[in-house]
């Protein structure tokens, strides 16, 4: 039970790293880089795991596709390259932007905001940060402690 409270203790980032640049908010991805037809496919899918339904369904009662990746490039080149770098070259990626986000660049609702933002970034192989996200290196760090801790509790399984 101490790997499980471990993982669980590394799943969270101390939420003064963040920078408070608005930038995960104004272009953002799904599980690393799944299209809006590939969301609505997992939300219609009656055979995928509930919680992943549910997370879709959550997504995208908060942000909104964009339709436009010129548009997207202008906002956020790097995070654009850095997705399309990690799908090996893939541009069928969707992006989008939170509805919450004000003309300010702040978030309207940020005392209220939803679980899943207040989650935000959640350590992952997949999570792909922002050119100079302050979550970027200890995401990586924590993601890197948990496979660890993985491979030894597989390794003792093995034994």
């Amino acid at each position: 039970m101490e790997a499980v409270e471990k993982v669980k203790e590394l799943l969270k980032l101390p939420q003064d790293l963040c920078h408070m640049c608005g930038k995960c908010c104004l272009v953002a991805t799904f599980k690393g880089g799944l299209s809006y037809e590939e969301i609505l496919n997992l939300i219609n899918d009656s055979s995928a795991d509930p919680d992943q339904v549910q997370g879709a369904k959550d997504f995208l009662t908060i942000f909104v596709p964009y339709y436009d990746l010129e548009k997207v490039k202008e906002i956020s080149p790097s995070f654009v390259d850095r997705v399309i770098e990690k799908l090996n070259g893939n541009d069928k990626v969707s992006f989008f932007y939170c509805k919450f986000v004000g003309s300010s660049g702040k978030c309207l609702i940020h005392e209220d905001r939803p679980h899943l933002c207040r989650m935000y970034p959640i350590p992952h192989e997949k999570t792909i940060y922002h050119e100079g996200c302050g979550f970027e290196k200890e995401g990586i760090n924590h993601w890197n402690k948990i496979v660890e801790i993985i491979t030894e509790l597989e390794n003792k399984l093995d034994k």
